[in-house]
């Protein structure tokens, strides 16, 4: 019980600390990119008052509504519901509109994973080798699961039918959202907070404008979620087959986008301890689990190609290629791509894996040598890092995917460039404000109650990603499937806020004004 209690408190200070970080940030500074899309993120100021005024506002009015939805008691359950429903259709629909009106074309890595895809339909595996003319899986060999789902959807809706891809987002984006909600149910009993969630969810546009992103993004995060959801489930229920489909979605998510072994080692910390901690080692065999299948299904994978091939996947371009790029600075901000990479295991090293590795190394000990001989420049490049990734209130929604067939609506149009761009781009400024503020509120409230460490998955899933992409190359883009992960954390923080608050009120002789909704 100790280990259990100070891992509980260790976890609640470090995301007392990040999102404390993170609220602070968000309050007095934005990222912003240019409307030509480069990848260049520029930091500028807020006005404090009026984002602080704007979120107080915010949850004003979630909370009016959810105070007639409660009501009366017989009919909140099947309120809330009906709003789940209804922000499941919204979410799904709105996605749908947004792939057509928007009629974006894949480019960079999403249009080399459709081309693999393609050629592998019809016996062409030349981008596994060094021969091909991108070398895109000989380099990144680590994508063949993406290409694999890629594969599967040319083979229903035909070869090169990336819209199909964009359309199968759509309907991740409204999964997510639903088990984002049943994630919260987990989470607390309190039903203002299902319904908060429910609301913070249909105003996540990030989320909604990725769905024409054509790449591992959305199909990943909604497997998050899903795992995230069957693993609570299973802590509450101890019933086995929750942690099978648990294991099976997290192994699948992880084989779409690599970041999801986050979360996989965040299952297998809190198992761990909890097992340790309480001396319930049946759940030693959780964690065989999750690795088994994770390693079972990534072996399965990669032997499915060699063996369609006749080619043995290459080992790509070391990782650690990415932790020394994530250390230098170049035309962008600090530690996002500079052509390093390709460089360095294109280029210099001629794909000869133990030169590009022996360079990275040298290109690291070379930055922190830097750092440690100019700590003022290294405390501005990590700060600048951490602001340009996560105060990025659009997490490159727009930037990744401007790119058109020039048949895009004037409405779309005019959110990628005019005054409605602007409009949402200011809204998801304070909307990622009231977020953090909501996940510090929620870890604040529930630091000395007593409960399992299940209840801090999202938070160590979080935290993780920010040590790692705190270490690895930059991109705001990566840190949308985190920001996600916050929605319930926000809900139950900002539900509990309004509560004090009302209660405050009441104690100081100002009831709120009663509700008079029909």
């Amino acid at each position: 019980m100790r280990l259990r209690k100070a891992a509980d408190r260790t976890v609640s200070i470090l995301g007392l600390g990040l999102f404390g970080v993170l609220t602070g940030f968000s309050l007095f500074l934005t990222s912003r990119f240019a409307l030509s899309y480069e990848e260049i993120p520029r930091t500028t100021g807020d006005i404090f008052p009026m984002v602080l005024l704007i979120c107080g506002c915010l949850t004003f009015v979630m909370y009016r509504i959810s105070e007639w939805m409660l009501r009366e008691e017989e009919r909140q359950v099947r309120r809330v519901r009906i709003l789940a429903g209804a922000v499941f259709c919204y979410a799904l629909l709105l996605g749908v509109w947004w792939v057509g009106a928007a009629d974006v074309v894949p480019a960079g890595d999403q249009a080399s994973i459709c081309t693999a895809a393609e050629q592998f339909r019809n016996g062409n595996f030349e981008m596994l080798t060094i021969d091909s003319y991108e070398k895109y899986l000989y380099i990144y060999p680590h994508q063949v699961g993406l290409t694999a789902v890629m594969e599967v959807v040319f083979r229903l809706f035909g070869d090169g039918n990336y819209m199909a891809f964009e359309y199968l987002n759509c309907l991740c984006a409204a999964l997510t959202l639903y088990f984002g909600y049943r994630v919260t149910r987990c989470l607390t009993g309190e039903k203002r907070a299902w319904i908060y969630e429910l609301f913070l969810s249909a105003a996540c546009f990030p989320l909604l404008f990725y769905t024409t992103f054509v790449y591992g993004e959305m199909l990943s995060i909604m497997l998050s979620m899903l795992t995230i959801w069957l693993f609570l489930e299973y802590r509450k229920r101890e019933q086995a087959w929750w942690m099978i489909g648990c294991a099976f979605s997290c192994a699948a998510a992880c084989l779409v986008r690599n970041n999801c072994l986050i979360l996989l080692i965040a299952l297998v910390l809190v198992l761990l301890v909890t097992a340790c901690g309480e001396r319930k080692w049946k759940l030693l065999l959780s964690v065989l689990l999750l690795a088994a299948v994770y390693l079972g299904a990534k072996n399965a994978v990669q032997t499915m190609y060699e063996q369609r091939s006749g080619v043995e996947l290459n080992a790509g371009a070391p990782k650690l290629l990415w932790v020394a790029m994530g250390m230098q600075k170049g035309e962008g901000a600090p530690g996002w791509s500079n052509g390093y990479i390709l460089h360095n295991y294109w280029g210099a090293s001629d794909f000869d894996n133990e030169a590009a590795q022996a360079m990275a190394v040298q290109d690291i000990k070379n930055s922190a040598k830097e750092f440690l001989h100019h700590p003022r420049y290294a405390l501005w490049f990590y700060a600048e890092k951490f602001a340009s990734q996560w105060n990025d209130p659009t997490y490159e929604c727009f930037a990744m995917t401007h790119m058109d067939n020039d048949h895009r609506s004037a409405v779309a149009q005019k959110l990628y460039e005019g005054v409605p761009h602007r409009a949402m781009t200011w809204f998801m400024n304070q909307y990622q404000s009231l977020i953090y503020g909501g996940c510090f509120l929620w870890i604040l409230y529930t630091f000395w109650k007593k409960k399992d460490l299940s209840r801090l998955i999202l938070v160590i899933t979080v935290f993780g990603g920010f040590l790692f992409h705190m270490i690895w190359e930059a991109k705001g883009r990566y840190i949308l499937p985190y920001f996600v992960l916050m929605l319930p954390m926000a809900a139950g923080g900002l539900a509990e806020a309004s509560v004090r608050m009302r209660e405050w009120l009441k104690r100081h002789g100002r009831p709120p004004a009663k509700v008079k909704m029909q």
